[in-house]
């Protein structure tokens, strides 16, 4: 089933306890965890980060984040930019997700229905796997020349506020989903109950019909609907939406049309999931 690994919570521990040996996994090596934490720090559109930036975004100590983006420079994987004295992720670490998405067989599989199905629907079409408490899409179709919907392969979203989330952990065993509903509960303290029974209440509706829609919670004014892809082993878990904004697509023809389109979609992707 799913790690329940979580790379920053690792780190954190190996700092408060004063020493990585320390840290529970002693497998883990925190060196290696550290420079993964550097690069994931870099978000889309928010451009160059210097290295207090970077200390701030991932809690390490300003001379290990030094250190680190020194090491990762040279190695290629950062690039600095000199008038700024910031750095940004250079063109190599393409060639680590290129690796990854070439490898996804469901993304050559699922291409052709997805577009079908974005165009039917005049909306945009994500797969999105797990990336730790987010969903990062592998795969896009668009349907609208109106291109409303700016997310592309690489952009992460929360789990829990989305169709696209909250189809995931439909598809995942209870123990694991009750491992996400903690760190969503200390995320969201008083605000949890009522975000954890709309969450309750989408999985419900996929276990019904095999979609959950939902509507201006992601972002007002846009609504979407989405269904899980799960291994025959259980062990690989994806899921796939289509979302526009409510003025594209109403929510009547989200439910009696677009959402079994989808789910039936999904379901047929079902057994070719072995190889992913």
């Amino acid at each position: 089933m799913l790690p329940f690994d979580d790379t920053a919570q690792k780190l954190r521990e190996a700092y408060d306890n004063g020493a990585e040996s320390s840290a529970q996994d002693r497998k883990f090596v925190a060196a290696i965890g550290r420079a993964f934490e550097i690069l994931r720090a870099f978000r889309p559109g928010e451009g160059p980060l210097g290295n207090n930036e970077l200390s701030a975004a991932t809690g390490l100590p300003k001379a290990t984040v030094s250190r680190l983006t020194h090491t990762l420079m040279r190695l290629g994987y950062l690039n600095h930019v000199d008038t700024l004295g910031k750095y940004e992720p250079s063109p190599s670490i393409l060639a680590l997700g290129y690796c990854v998405l070439s490898n996804m067989r469901v993304r050559q599989l699922a291409r052709d229905h997805m577009q079908n199905l974005a165009e039917h629907a005049g909306a945009t079409v994500g797969l999105a796997s797990r990336d730790r408490l987010s969903m990062i899409y592998v795969a896009m179709a668009n349907g609208s020349t109106l291109r409303t919907m700016r997310h592309d392969v690489g952009t992460r979203v929360d789990m829990e506020n989305g169709a696209i989330g909250r189809a995931f952990l439909a598809g995942i065993s209870q123990e694991e989903r009750s491992y996400f509903f903690g760190h969503f509960e200390r995320r969201h303290k008083e605000r949890w109950p009522q975000l954890k029974e709309r969450i309750e209440n989408s999985i419900e509706q996929i276990r019904e019909r095999g979609f959950c829609l939902v509507d201006g919670e992601w972002q007002r004014d846009t609504r979407a609907v989405a269904a899980p892809i799960v291994s025959p082993d259980g062990n690989t878990v994806l899921a796939m939406n289509c979302v526009a904004p409510s003025f594209q697509i109403t929510a009547e023809a989200l439910e009696k049309d677009v959402g079994p389109r989808l789910a039936h979609l999904c379901r047929g992707l079902t057994p070719m999931m072995g190889g992913l």
